[in-house]
């Protein structure tokens, strides 16, 4: 089942106290690679993504904006595709997504280069599926040197269930990066697994990370439902990090 959100993070790695002078590029923060990014971003600061993404005949145009706005590590994160243009038949419909995804995501321990958080979250669909899901992430992370390996455990539930929107839906996500310059230019490799209404599905995926200040590029190419009908998808993103707009005494 593609996602548009794969669950689907960018700060500083492992401490966030100040705002970045430029993002790290080792990890997505929602859209662009299997997994999240633990970290939330810097306290008092909103980051947005914007990008693309094609899988067989449909495109869309994902976007989530993230914020910060208490001095403490946690952040508020809401998805949504602004596009979603798909053809069913002889005829492409192009119109706003169906659905809102909303992730709290909270650093819980930070112990040497380990770090883990967990994301309340929850979906809601405006259009075509009755009903939304609720449940959570966790997430952690383990960085040395120039690699870091980050994976997504996540379980959710339907709040009203249909063919399209399954009783429960577990996914596992795992990417390893690897940091090619002081720059911050980086590949990655992921593997997911994913279990939704007793079907099971693997995918595979790389891609590339291209920073500039303040934000990064992000290219990445996925084999989606390697074990049942495969689907190739590309994906690409823009992520900026706008720096502190909250303001704490």
């Amino acid at each position: 089942m593609a996602v548009a959100f794969s669950v689907c993070g960018t700060g500083a790695l492992w401490a966030q106290s100040t705002p970045p002078t430029a993002l790290n590029a080792s990890v997505s923060d929602f859209g662009t690679t299997f997994i999240f990014s633990p970290p939330p971003v810097c306290a008092g600061c909103v980051e947005t993504e914007f990008g693309f993404q094609s899988v067989q005949d449909g495109r869309t145009l994902p976007a989530v904006v993230s914020f910060a706005p208490f001095q403490s590590a946690t952040d508020f994160n809401v998805l949504v595709n602004l596009l979603d243009s798909e053809r069913p038949g002889n005829h492409r419909v192009t119109q706003f997504g169906n659905r809102f995804d909303f992730v709290i995501r909270q650093q819980v321990l930070q112990k040497g280069n380990f770090l883990l958080s967990v994301a309340p979250r929850g979906a809601i669909y405006d259009r075509g599926v009755n009903g939304g899901r609720v449940g959570s992430t966790v997430a952690p992370q383990y960085g040395k040197g120039n690699n870091l390996f980050a994976a997504n455990f996540s379980l959710t539930a339907a709040v009203g269930v249909s063919a399209a929107n399954p009783r429960t839906d577990y996914v596992g996500s795992f990417d390893y990066f690897r940091t090619l310059s002081q720059r911050g230019t980086a590949f990655f490799l992921g593997l997911q697994h994913e279990i939704a209404a007793g079907q099971q599905s693997v995918s595979s995926e790389e891609g590339l990370v291209i920073p500039f200040h303040n934000g990064q590029v992000e290219f990445a190419t996925q084999q989606l439902n390697l074990s049942t009908s495969p689907q190739w998808q590309f994906q690409t993103r823009v992520i900026v990090n706008w720096g502190k707009i909250f303001l704490h005494q």
